[in-house]
């Protein structure tokens, strides 16, 4: 299966939010009502890598924040190649929402120990 996802810019835009990751994580994303098939495997494409990154956060990931790291006096929000880098847990989620990227607490008790609340 071939994947174009330069087709979607738009849909995929629209997609990807932290809703979505919600929904992934909790296993209830539906597809099924997508009527345009190459529109619903892009989504589908998607799904599965969001839920490795998902998975891969949830071993290795000790903010409780999706993509969030803290090392040395310095929040990290690392999306591939891209890096957003904060002194302080409220200016990085200022900055990632602005650039319109996914925040996504997976889990608000690791979440509260190590960044305070931040929902």
């Amino acid at each position: 299966m071939r994947v174009c996802l330069t087709k979607f810019t738009d849909e995929i835009a629209d997609f990807l939010t932290n809703e979505t990751l919600k929904a992934i994580d909790y296993g209830i994303l539906d597809l099924h009502h997508i009527k345009n098939r190459e529109l619903r495997n892009v989504f589908y494409f998607l799904e599965e890598l969001l839920t490795v990154e998902l998975e891969l956060n949830y071993l290795e990931n000790k903010t409780g924040i999706f993509r969030v790291c803290r090392r040395g006096n310095f929040w990290y929000y690392k999306q591939g190649k891209h890096i957003i880098k904060a002194i302080c847990l409220d200016e990085l989620k200022k900055q990632v929402t602005v650039e319109n990227r996914i925040w996504y607490v997976f889990d608000e008790d690791l979440a509260k120990k190590y960044g305070g609340i931040i929902f």
